[in-house]
């Protein structure tokens, strides 16, 4: 049995990046500490650190061969045989875990695979690539949220490992660029005219590309098996602002209240910190919020430098870069420069008392391209994304001193839903059309639209004109679920976070900006953030005074399962006492253009489990569950509408795109699920599936339920709902709950099918009342998700 982590403590075994320094750890650093500039003329306007990559090599192909080369640099290429002692590191029980923010190309309608199974090219698809390449089916989740998204997989790594859900995580970020993405730091007029200068002149960023990939082990068992780790991960935090949505607050309080916990969490004080790889983006509203923060917390001296003034801003790769990088400073006891480093006007404009001097913060930094060598054992990496969000990670050069174990898990609870579905707004009315609707009909099912009358009165109107569709779903269902857990006196503040889902994001934005970009037009400063899944996380950040932990997960239909299995772990974990999970998706005019291309929309209406279903209802839809501590939900004596018991998600061997025919891997999910909720064979279940009437995902579906044993009340209610994709999980989510406690419900049959799958058949039976339930959901390119629910007690 593996070690507790919480006692051993999260081994970094191996690492690769690439940037515009070089394609190799080797050559990067060899840039970085000899002061090299990456960064060079693009265009007439834009100064770029572009990595140099094959012919035709694009973001996936990229990460897969930078990912294997991590895999390989940690001895594990060889995955079957690699032992650990008496255990083996199996694929299993290793997770992949993605930060990026590149969407891909806008136009889906030419970016869909040429079979009609499979499915649109999104940020998953990478992951997936990678996993297919090096055979790893343990859990795979996939990070959104902007410039701190790989910081944020590190961190979500870091606790899976030491939960001891897995042995080992492959972790990475990845970033290309094209010139929509140029074009919309222009509007913001947030890019340098020169190579950016952090922390000095501070008059813009350059951007630039990159990837990196770091593996991580539960530190004894990558002793055991004789791994000489490259440093450890010893702490980490994330936090949000809840202040605004692309300037950080000018004190930089998210980020301070970020490293403080980083650094509690690997019990490590201020004054031991030799090195702080700063985010540094060479703006002045980032680099004198930054350098108020870090003044706050460190004592005067300690080092800080940017990675970004030598190979530009990375966007969603930056966290997992600039990780790398500190590891190899620590690794070789020199602090990196910042070019042009003088520590001047933006720390002497910070506003309040905590203003550092130049003096104060520029200690032992290297300037204008020399460096310094130090002895250090702990160094900090900081990452600051818009939507004010917060992410600062703690390494070690040496493995930490065992810790008695964290505080016993919390009891997670469900105490409030919103809902937002063109036939329901609101989670009464959403349960009040399930226990009535028939099949949604084909006018409204394949042209459902919401009602803007409806969401307008749960979203400030401050904000309505600043929201796209997609953010507009996200802020109504919020405002909807607040209402009804809480009335009239919401939680806030720093133990509040939030969870935002999506499988297609802003699709409305990511289209408008690339008929924008082939009119050589730029984007409006006010519709550009929005292609961003960070600034909806901050939008609602804001609204519901949430200053905890703000993360966007986005890997398809499974996307809204794995949500709340990390928002439920946030709270288990005792990171926050609340947390909102938001699953949304739109159903825009490109999206459905590319399903219908494809044959993925039925000619009929939905019907989940039908040897004759043709396709999906793609619908609109949003959906957001506000999960709470059991102690905090007794102390305000609310009865709960249930409890999240565990979370299970895997990927399935499969190529981008492919489905598990099998259901192997999803009945994997669901058994490992039951068992960690103690569930026999013979406790009452309703099993709630998510397929949407795609023939392919029906069958593989139905045979992962078929598999679990004993008393069985199996269900899918897309028949109702239509295809919702990430919200289509927190939907049945909030289903399952209702049917533990009303019979009505539960004892629904499949609404729409008229002609089961042979598997499915026992759908219609109904063997007596059950008090819990699994969810399920599976993603095109094989990623699975089983959620363990139960009612009230």
């Amino acid at each position: 049995m593996t070690v507790p982590a919480a006692l051993a403590g999260v081994a970094v075994t191996g690492i690769h990046l690439a940037c515009a320094l070089g394609d190799t750890p080797a050559t990067v650093w060899t840039g970085i500490s000899g002061a090299f500039p990456g960064l060079t003329r693009r265009a007439e306007r834009h100064t770029c650190g572009l990595l140099a990559r094959d012919d035709g090599e694009d973001t996936v192909r990229l990460a897969v061969r930078h990912a294997a080369a991590a895999w390989r640099r940690a001895g594990l290429a060889r995955l079957p045989e690699a032992g650990l002692s008496a255990e083996r590191v199996v694929p299993e029980r290793v997770a992949l875990v993605l930060g990026t923010t590149d969407w891909g190309a806008p136009d889906f309608r030419h970016h869909l695979p040429a079979n009609r199974d499979q499915a649109l090219a999104r940020p998953h698809t990478a992951a997936d690539a990678i996993a297919a390449a090096l055979g790893l089916t343990g859990p795979r989740e996939v990070f959104v949220n902007g410039c701190v998204a790989s910081a944020c997989a590190l961190a979500r790594a870091a606790e899976l490992i030491r939960a001891g859900r897995v042995d080992a995580a492959l972790v990475g970020g990845v970033n290309l660029l094209d010139d929509s993405v140029l074009a919309a730091f222009d509007s913001w007029r947030a890019l340098d005219r020169g190579p950016c200068s952090p922390y000095d002149r501070s008059e813009g960023t350059s951007l630039g590309e990159g990837v990196a990939f770091l593996v991580l082990e539960d530190a004894a068992a990558a002793e055991r098996r004789g791994a000489e780790p490259v440093g450890y991960l010893s702490g980490h935090a994330l936090t949000g602002d809840a202040h605004h949505i692309t300037a950080p607050h000018p004190r930089g309080e998210g980020l301070r209240r970020a490293v403080s916990a980083a650094l509690a969490d690997a019990d490590v004080a201020p004054d031991e910190v030799g090195y702080i790889n700063g985010h540094g983006t060479g703006t002045r509203a980032n680099d004198t919020a930054e350098l108020a923060a870090l003044a706050a917390v460190f004592p005067s001296g300690t080092p800080v430098s940017s990675t970004k003034s030598q190979t530009g801003h990375t966007l969603g790769a930056s966290g997992a870069l600039e990780a790398a990088v500190t590891l190899l400073a620590l690794q070789h006891g020199i602090v990196p420069p910042t070019l042009e480093d003088a520590l001047g006007p933006a720390a002497d404009q910070s506003a309040g008392a905590v203003t550092p001097t130049a003096e104060e913060l520029s200690g032992h930094t290297a300037r204008g391209g020399t460096q310094h060598t130090t002895e250090f054992r702990h160094a900090v990496s900081v990452s600051v994304g818009f939507g004010g969000q917060n992410a600062a990670l703690v390494f070690a050069a040496s493995r930490p001193p065992a810790r008695p174990p964290k505080p016993a898990a919390q009891e997670v609870m469900v105490t409030g839903a919103g809902v937002i579905t063109p036939n329901a707004y609101g989670r009464s009315a959403f349960l009040a059309h399930l226990r009535t609707a028939g099949p949604a009909p084909l006018d409204s099912a394949l042209e459902a639209v919401l009602d803007e009358n409806e969401l307008a009165p749960h979203i400030p109107a401050a904000l309505w004109t600043r929201l796209d569709p997609f953010g507009r779903i996200v802020l109504a269902a919020a405002g909807l679920a607040r209402t009804d857990a809480f009335g009239e006196e919401p939680p806030a503040g720093e133990r509040v976070g939030v969870v935002i889902a999506t499988a297609s994001g802003p699709v409305t934005t990511h289209t408008a900006m690339a008929e924008l970009h082939a009119q050589g037009q730029t984007p409006s400063p006010l519709l550009a953030p929005n292609s961003v899944a960070a600034v909806h996380a901050g939008h609602a950040a804001m609204a519901l005074g949430a200053r905890g932990p703000a993360t966007v997960i986005s890997a398809g239909d499974a996307s809204g399962l794995l949500a709340l299995g990390q928002a439920a772990d946030l709270i288990r974990h005792h990171h926050a006492d609340t947390v909102y999970v938001i699953a949304a998706d739109e159903a825009a005019p490109a999206l459905r253009a590319a399903f219908a291309h494809h044959g993925l929309l039925t000619k009929q209406a939905g019907r989940p489990y039908d040897l004759d279903a043709d396709g999906g209802a793609l619908t609109p839809a949003g959906v957001a569950l506000v999960l709470e501590s059991a102690g905090q939900s007794a102390r305000r004596g609310f009865r709960a509408l249930g409890s999240v018991l565990t979370c299970a998600n895997a990927g399935a061997p499969v190529e981008p795109g492919g489905v598990e025919e099998s259901g192997e891997t999803l009945a994997r999910c669901l058994t490992e699920a039951a068992a960690r909720s103690g569930f026999g064979p013979g406790t009452p279940l309703h099993l709630y599936g998510t397929s949407w009437g795609n023939p392919a995902l029906d069958q593989a579906e139905a045979r992962a339920l078929a598999t679990v044993p004993g008393a069985v009340l199996p269900t899918n209610i897309t028949g109702i709902t239509g295809h919702t994709q990430a919200a289509g999980g927190l939907l049945a989510t909030l289903a399952a709950l209702e049917a533990c406690s009303d019979p009505v419900v539960g004892r629904r049959p499949l609404t729409g099918t008229r002609r089961p799958l042979p598997e499915i058949t026992r759908a219609l039976t109904h063997p007596g009342p059950a008090r819990a339930a699994l969810v399920t959901a599976t993603s095109w390119g094989g990623t699975c998700a089983a959620v363990a629910v139960r009612a009230p007690a």
